[in-house]
This record gives C-alpha cells, structure tokens and sequence, in this order.
C-alpha cells in the first residue's frame, strides 16, 4: 500500500533468476508516485544479510506523477462562431479576405471579388492601396496584414489561395501565421468562393498551436507572449452547415494537438506510465473504454517479444487498450496500433555518432501519439457502426542486465508462438508491434492499420513529408490513400517485396528481426505481416519522416506533427 518514489521488495529464499516471473506483480506497486524510498522485507530481519538470497527490483518512475501538461485538452483556446455579418460590416481587431491570384500569363493585381470590393471600400481603398504598393499576388500561402485607422476594424489580413484549387486548410494555416502576433481578441473571416469550412477552421486551429509547456523561470515573458486571437468569426455567406463543420474542425484538431505535445514531451515526462495515465485520463473524458495491462497480465498472454524489449528499462511496461464502441449496430471492428516507444537508446546495438538522433527519440512514440489522438477525434466525432480498438505497447528500449532484457543473439517467444533471433536491439519497434498486432487481431479487429517511427530507412525513401505505406489490401490501401488525400496528408504506398524476405530466416528461430542493410522499410513491413492473420486486411503506415516537423510549415510548427491522426480519423469515418 506504500506509495513512493521506488520500492525493494526483499524475499528469503527466492533465487534470483526467479524474479523475472513476477516483474509485472510488482511494476505497478513499484512504480513511485512521492519522494520517499520504502523496503519491504519478506521472511528476513532488517538490516539484510549478504548471505541471503535475495530478490530485489527497483521501480522509479520517470516523474512523481503525469504532468496534467500532457494531458487532453478539448478545448484548443480559439471559440469558433458563425455570423450572418458581412466582412464590411463587422467590427473586430482582424479581418481575413481571401483572394485568388491570376492565371499564368495574366497581368494585374488579384481580383477583390463583391466582398472584398464591399471591405475595400469600408477601408477607404487601402486593400488596393496596400496591394499595388507591396505587389501582393495572392500565392497559395502568402498572406499580409497591414493596420487601418479609425475604422471599425483594426486590420486587414490578406491571404493568398492561388489560381489552381484552393488548399483551405493551407489558407487557414497561412491566415494563422499573420494573426499570431495578436493577444487575444477576435478576427473575422470573410466568405470565398467554394470555401471549405472545415478544412479552413482546422488550417487555423492548427496553425495557431505552439508548445511553451517547458518554457521555465528563465522565460518570464512567455505568459505574456502573443498566442493569436481567442475568438473566430465566420462572415458572411457561409454555408448552413459551417457550425457543425466548425465542431468536427474542432475534433480533429484536439487530437492533433494532443498527439502533437505528446511527442513534443521529453522521455522523462512522457514514460510508459504517465503515458498510460494521460491515454485513461483522455478516455474518461470522452467516453472510450480504457483497459491497461501491466508485464503480469502480458506474460499470462506469452507476449514475450514486447517484454523481452520492456524488461531492459527501470519503468516496465503497459499494454494500453482503448475502446470506441458506437452504441448501436457494428458493421466493421477496425484496429488501431501504436507503437509506443517512449524512448529508445537503441538497446545493446546503442545508437552512437553523428545521425543516430538519439537525442531525438523521444519521438519513438509519434506512432502511439498518432494512435491516442485519433482516438480523441474519433470519440467526439462519433461515428456509426464502427467499433475500434486503439492498441499501445507502452516501453522503453534500454541498456540493462535485468533478467530477461534483451541481448543481440537472443531468441525470443511472440504470443503465438512465434520464435524471433535477434539480431539488433535497435529493432525493437517492430517486437513489440509484433505482440500488439496478435492482441488486437484477439478483439475481433478485422481491419488492422498500425502505425509506427519504425525505420530511418523510409525516412531515406520518403523524406520528411511523406509516410510509407504498405498493405496486403488493395481496397484498404486506396481507402488510406483516399483519406490521406481527403484531409492534405500524403502516404506513398510501398511493395510488399516477399523475396527480401529470404534475408531474414534463421538457422535457430523462426526468422530474425532485421535483414540485410537494402530495403530495410521493405522488411520491416515484411516482418510486422508475419503476425497478421490471412483473414485479416492490414496496413502498415511508417511515420519516421514526417512525425516531426524541423520548421514551421503548413500547418505544422516546429516540433512534433500528428500525423495521420487527419487520415485515420476520415478512414474510421468513412463508410
């Protein structure tokens, strides 16, 4: 019933190599919530004798308790509203007009359109002024505020759309670029031509986001920097349904968010507990059914690959299953899988030297970030007659001589039996997603799509901006693509090359864990459908290069992205 900082739990008699067995039995009493250090001692008098065989575990968690800074937030700090006002009419500190650049080949400034016309006037000509003086040509992504004076409103924010189809959720980012600088307040939005209000408001939401949770003592001014404008007003024309797209806008962004500053949180913030907490804590909000596991519970199931990784870190491990259910009729039980490393030195094949990015795994995780916001967006958003399963195996990839830690040459037991050689500990994603696939397959999941940071060398296929995709579903693979196109992410689907394979096999297991050096991504999926059942139609999205986001761009900051948690959430949503 102690509860602290870490616990050694003694026992007379107990061989050591015993204590692997009952490593899940103590993960949760061991792991500390307060400061203090307490020793329980079974059948021995204190102080302890060295003579005696003992049995001793030390749990520490990563922080006294989860930060409600990782938390869900519903709320993304900006209110949404629909007016019937027009732009030229309205009162506020910023209004936003979107314009559309000129055909390739055609001279002259963008055309204002009847609203822009009606606001220039309003403003006594300083739109027109301003775009022959600065030479504005309303670019897809371009945007310019400038002030006016003594009108109802306080500025002018122009946004560029281009001459081919407009990108609305660019268009909302871009405007969120120019009203950044605003501290609070309320900015209009004048109604466009083919306007998408969703993806717009989403562009906004998303593009106003930045992360200053750590910023400490030594940045005083941060409570007072500019964090863009508290409240968004629709003008004008909008269609009848913009409020309802405003709300699912809101959703989707919320969860974004949520997988955003997860990544964002360094390893020692975001363990596998607190991540288990924040994922229960998400799901009591919003109505999910939350189950979590601890390494007992993932024993009995013979989950051996995922512990073999887990057993390596002070912080053990957690198999958090997350639980959409529509309430009516199902029609389709879809899966999906996180990998959730919360960080990962690379085991005994320790990343080292230039380009390891060991400094950088703490996003390892972006997969079970992406996992848990979909979620959030899916148990707001609600669909029907589709129940989902969110499935995370929660660990950290370590150095260690704990009994059961993994070691290269290992060979290792995967819940179905399955025997893997390893061959590198810096594959180790993959492990654990191996056992996660088979537990959610068990939950009737009959569409699986995992998601993953699983290999650098996609990153070296794909760039930074683009996720593999690998299926052995046609149908699910277009689906995907569809959904990704649909909310302006991009997947890029890859071969299931099944000759590489043949890299893999073992002498003395099943197969290896890794192949030769080509083709890694390719293996990797490879590896991952060895534990996807022939009945089963499964993805697999590898998210290394776009997880993380070096600059700002689009509607991306600095930082971690959310990724794919747009695309799964139209997939889920789509009948």
């Amino acid at each position: 019933a102690w509860r602290g900082r870490a616990c050694v739990i003694a026992q007379r008699g107990q061989p050591f190599e015993d204590f692997g067995s009952s490593r899940g039995t103590s993960s949760a009493a061991l792991a500390g919530v307060g400061l203090g250090l307490g020793v329980a001692v079974h059948g021995a008098r204190c102080p302890l004798r060295r003579q005696l065989p003992l049995a001793v575990a030390l749990r520490a968690a990563a922080t006294t308790s989860a930060p409600a800074s990782v938390m869900f937030r519903a709320d993304t700090g900006l209110a949404v509203e629909v007016s019937s006002t027009m732009a030229d009419a309205w009162s506020g500190d910023a209004v936003v007009l979107f314009l559309r650049g000129r055909a390739e080949g055609e001279d002259g400034p963008p055309e204002l359109g009847s609203t822009g016309q009606a606001l220039d006037a309003a403003v006594d000509g300083a739109i027109t002024a301003f775009m022959a003086e600065e030479s504005f040509d309303a670019k897809a992504g371009a945007a310019a505020c400038f002030p006016v004076f003594g009108k109802a409103v306080k500025r002018v924010v122009l946004v560029g759309l281009g001459s081919a189809e407009a990108d609305w959720r660019g268009a909302g980012a871009a405007a969120a670029g120019a009203l950044k600088f605003l501290k609070g307040g309320s900015a209009g939005f004048a109604f466009a031509d083919g306007v998408q209000p969703q993806a717009l408001v989403e562009g906004v939401l998303l593009g106003l986001h930045s992360d200053k949770r750590f910023q400490g003592s030594k940045t005083p001014e941060k409570e007072k920097a500019p964090k863009g404008p508290t409240k968004m007003e629709l003008l004008g024309d909008f269609p009848a349904d913009t409020a309802a797209a405003a709300e699912r806008a809101a959703a989707v962004a919320s969860g974004v968010i949520f997988a955003r500053e997860l990544v964002n949180a360094p390893a020692n913030i975001v363990d596998p507990l607190n991540l288990a907490t924040a994922a229960v804590d998400m799901a009591q909000q919003l109505g999910l059914t939350a189950k979590v596991m601890d390494e007992k519970e993932c024993e009995e199931m013979g989950m051996g690959s995922f512990l073999a990784v887990s057993r390596a870190s002070d912080l053990g491990a957690r198999l958090i299953h997350l639980t959409y259910s529509p309430g009516g009729e199902v029609k389709r039980k879809i899966g999906i899988v996180g990998k959730g490393l919360t960080f990962d030195s690379g085991g005994y094949n320790l990343k080292a030297g230039a380009g390891s990015m060991i400094e950088m795994m703490k996003f390892d995780m972006g997969g079970s970030a992406s996992t848990l916001g979909t979620a959030a967006a899916v148990a707001q958003l609600k669909p029907k007659d589709v129940e989902v399963h969110f499935i995370i195996a929660a660990c950290e990839n370590m150095v260690s001589g704990n009994p059961g830690a993994l070691r290269p040459g290992d060979i290792i037991t995967a819940m179905d039996g399955t025997t893997i050689e390893v061959n590198n500990t810096d594959a180790e994603g993959r492990l654990t997603l191996a056992d996660a696939l088979l537990y959610c397959q068990k939950q009737g999941a009959t569409e699986v799509v995992d998601i993953a940071t699983l290999t650098g060398a996609c990153m070296v296929a794909l760039g930074q901006g683009i996720a593999g995709m690998w299926s052995n579903s046609d149908d699910l693979a277009s689906r995907l693509d569809a959904s990704s196109k649909a909310v302006g992410e991009k997947v890029w689907r890859m071969p299931l090359e099944e000759s590489y394979f043949e890299g893999m096999k073992s002498d003395f297991a099943d197969f290896k864990n890794t192949g030769p050096r080509f083709g890694g991504a390719i293996t990797a999926a490879l590896f991952l459908q060895k534990f996807v059942h022939k009945e089963t139609t499964w993805a697999h999205l590898d998210i290394a290069g776009p997880v993380w986001a070096d600059k700002p761009k689009g509607v991306n900051g600095t930082g971690g992205t959310g990724t794919m948690v747009r695309t799964l959430t139209d997939f889920i949503g789509t009948v």
